[in-house]
């Protein structure tokens, strides 16, 4: 068991730039790490879907700096909260999903964490242990803890009541949920998003009440756009750069974003030092090429996950196809029935996309060429037999696609 360390200038690195507030108090918070006691933190993750984001890091650098401290870090899957859905931030209920969605979404958790937190460094826990297991008796004296009130309070249902949209109970049951994980795992703390805040606090108070602690709640940094102040990375809308992509989609995802992203991912999704941060603001302010800074930012984050050759590659990779407008290197190939044939069922039958629907979109759009020239309509054909045909959809996506 690693030896607690209380040394102050250690203790003052977890509260650094990634925090945005602690309850009861940094102070307090602080008196307590110098203790030497060894204390229990964890993050709860619901796998709503199967990636983890550039979003999620933020937390998990900060775990990183409580296990380096001598602590112990539980990751909590959310398998039982999953399928209720956090109504946090939400305008409607969300899907609800099966246990068999949220198995399948899971599945790939673990790799993804351990490309920050060492293998081993932490423990590995699911809510379904215990939330699958209560009572209705049980759910009743839990129930009693927390007032309608105090639920009715959140913005998100005041902006539904406001807006006649329906809010269901289940909804109202799941901060109870995830405050019960605190209770069942007997934890010292919690960290999340300022997003999770009022799920965490509602933890605090049940922890309070039924274990007589004086639960810690750290709160960290959304990435958020510094223009704009919405949601950088956002799992439900789709638009993420995962711990999952490949070195040249993570290159491009990230050069696709628009310039106020790369001051906060620059603080908040890497570890580089708090000096070299404010030397890249430093450069910022001075106005620096945005692209430059955005190439940087680019190699650094595939350099974390994939490692600096990698990130050469893809940097090398984005300049030849954006910059010199040539095809990449290493394009997936697919083989498809011979004929001339519809593009529209060229693609689908490629299964690079799930409907004809989204197909005529994205033709609409002007998202697809066949061999860089744009497809403008639907009743286009393609010979298959006839001619190398390498599909592009959007910036990033090309397929060469043979019979």
């Amino acid at each position: 068991m690693a030896k607690v360390v209380t040394d102050e200038n250690k203790i003052n690195e977890v509260f650094g730039r990634y925090v945005e507030a602690v309850f009861p108090s940094t102070e307090k918070a602080k008196e307590i790490f110098k203790s030497g006691r060894r204390l229990t933190f964890y993050l709860g993750i619901d796998p709503t879907g199967p990636d983890l984001h550039l979003g999620h890091t933020t937390n998990l650098f900060v775990l990183k700096k409580l296990i380096n401290l001598g602590h112990k870090v539980i990751l909590l899957i959310g398998d039982f909260t999953a399928q209720t859905g956090d109504p946090t931030g939400r305008d409607a209920s969300r899907r609800t999903l099966t246990a068999k969605e949220v198995e399948e979404n899971m599945k790939t958790y673990l790799r993804q964490v351990i490309k920050i937190l060492p293998k081993g460094s932490f423990e590995l826990k699911y809510n379904s242990k215990w939330l699958g297991k209560m009572t209705f008796n049980e759910i009743r004296k839990l129930a009693r803890q927390v007032t309608v009130q105090q639920m009715v309070a959140r913005d998100m249902f005041q902006r539904r009541i406001a807006e006649n949209k329906p809010i269901t109970l289940e909804e109202f049951l799941y901060p109870l949920m995830q405050g019960y994980d605190s209770v069942a795992m007997e934890v010292d703390g919690e960290v999340g998003g300022t997003d999770q805040t009022f799920n965490m606090m509602v933890g605090r108070d049940l922890v309070k009440s039924f274990l007589d602690k004086d639960k810690i709640v750290i709160t960290t940094k959304l990435l958020e756009d510094s223009e704009t102040g919405k949601k950088l990375m956002n799992k439900s809308e789709g638009h993420y750069v995962s711990l999952n992509d490949s070195p040249q989609e993570m290159f491009g995802r990230i050069m696709a974003l628009t310039d106020s992203a790369v001051l906060p991912l620059f603080k908040f999704a890497t570890e580089l030092s708090d000096q070299k941060v404010a030397e890249i603001e430093a450069r910022h302010k001075n106005s620096e090429n945005p692209k430059k800074l955005k190439e940087e930012l680019s190699f650094e984050l595939v350099r974390m996950y994939h490692g600096e050759k990698e990130a050469q590659k893809a940097k090398n990779e984005f300049e030849r196809v954006f910059g010199q407008h040539e095809l990449p290197q290493e394009i997936e190939e697919i083989k498809v029935a011979p004929g001339k044939k519809n593009i529209v069922d060229l693609i689908f039958e490629a299964g690079v996309e799930n409907s004809r629907g989204e197909i005529k979109r994205l033709i609409e759009q002007g998202a697809v060429k066949i061999n860089e020239k744009e497809v403008k309509n639907w009743s286009e054909e393609i010979d298959i037999d006839s001619q190398e045909v390498v599909l592009k959809i959007g910036p990033r996506r090309f397929y060469r696609l043979k019979a």
